[in-house]
This record gives C-alpha cells, structure tokens and sequence, in this order.
C-alpha cells in the first residue's frame, strides 16, 4: 500500500540478483517503488530525477556520469561517491585495508618469482587469475583454496557483519561452503573502514595462511552478500537514507 512518505527508490543492479531482489520486495511492501537499473547499461539523468535514492550496489564506468550528475543535483546515493570512484581502484582499495590495519600480501608490477595472483587495476577490469597477465600482481598467500568473505552493512543504528567461508575462484566456481563466526580483530577493523568512509555496505575477501593469520586480499563495494542473512540491516540501511521529504 502506498503511503503519503513512499518513495521511489532506483538500485544499480541485475534485477534477478537474489539478496537485493528480496529487500526491494521488502521495500515494496513498506509502499515504495523500486526499479532495477542494469549496471551494464548506460543510464541518463532522466532514469534518476524521480529517485528518492538509488542503490548503486555495482557500478561500471559508463554509468560514472550519472552518478556524478546524482550527487550535484542532490539525488542521494547509497554508498558515496568518493568512496565508490576510488575503491574501484584495486590498489587504492588494498591501501585503504592496510591503513586499517589489515594484513595485505605483497605487490609487484613485474611478474614476481614467487607464485603469484594476477589482477586487474580496477574491479569492473576481470577476475584475478593465478599466476596470469595483470596490472599488478600480488603475492600468493598458500592456504587451502577457501576465501573468507566478510560482509558490514550500516544500518543507521550500527555496523552489522557476517562472515561465510566459500571456495576460491583462482581454482573453479565459487561455491559456499558454510556460516562462519566474524573474528572480533576483524570485525573492528571492518566496522573502522566503514566508519572512515562513510560506507553503508561492503564485503573484503579475505585468505588464512598456515599460521591461522588472515590476510585481506580485496575490498569491494559491489558485494552480492549471498548467504550473509543480511538482507533485514540492507533493508534497514536502504530506509534509514531515504531522505525526509
């Protein structure tokens, strides 16, 4: 049922991704509108000059105008915009871990002798590959081939994490394997990041040596957060930033 504060609400992102399918039924039925916007299509300031906000969950380069033209005609974004613009940068987003006090492998812009990943300059670039062509490369920290992948969503109230345990792409598909407790080391860390920029979501991957020492391999602003069971704070996050009137 629409009510006199509903808003139209716009989200950049396939409109058959699971978890933000699920929260706009859960805006929908709060009596707002929500349009899906695919991120691969170029957007215009006519897509966004009725939204209330829009959810910039994934974003490619074509659609950086926009998001610019949001931000001077006062259209509220998600996640902001400095933020979004500099984490698509793969290294600028390891510097921002590492100021936080995350562990991050070493880095070369020569193939190094050690066993390494190979990865694109900036998010929307590729995957990594192991031991490929890349911008950079970054040390291979040896584990077994499981990611661990730390999700925080502000939901105006506080940072809420989780954690899951999924097998690494550099050896196959990506699948999940289980829920796992967030470390409290690393949920500070987290919840600092967040705090710093400004963020309303975000997932960092992360990789366990030998040692039980986990090291922080990718920030990433466009997280799916697939089996997080964050879909209530999303839903809470995305309300909370819709402006008053």
């Amino acid at each position: 049922m629409k009510t006199a504060d509903a808003k139209q609400i716009g989200i950049l992102c396939a409109d058959d991704q699971p978890v933000f399918t699920a929260v706009a039924s859960q805006l929908r039925d709060a009596g707002h509108t929500v349009r899906f916007f695919d991120p691969r299509s170029e957007l215009s300031p006519t897509h966004i000059d009725d939204l209330a906000l829009l959810v910039n969950k994934q974003v490619f380069p074509l659609n950086l105008p926009v998001l610019r033209y949001a931000r001077r005609t006062g259209t509220p974004l998600w996640n902001n915009l400095v933020a979004t613009i500099a984490l698509s940068s793969r290294l600028i987003g390891l510097r921002a871990l590492e100021t936080v006090g995350f562990r991050t492998p070493q880095i070369t812009f020569e193939k190094p002798e050690f066993e390494y990943v190979a990865k694109p300059c900036y998010i929307w670039h590729g995957d990594p590959e192991l031991n490929g062509e890349g911008g950079f490369y970054q040390e291979r920290i040896h584990t077994e081939p499981i990611d661990y992948k730390y999700y925080a969503v502000n939901d105006g109230a506080r940072v809420q994490t989780a954690a899951k345990r999924v097998t690494s792409k550099l050896h196959g598909p990506k699948r999940f394997l289980n829920q796992v407790r967030p470390k409290p080391t690393l949920t500070r860390r987290l919840r600092r990041l967040v705090t710093r920029l400004d963020l309303r979501g975000v997932g960092i991957d992360f990789v366990k040596d030998d040692e039980d020492r986990f090291w922080a391999v990718d920030v990433n602003l466009a997280a799916g957060y697939r089996d997080s069971e964050l879909e209530p704070a999303l839903y809470k996050s995305i309300r909370v930033n819709l402006p008053d009137r």
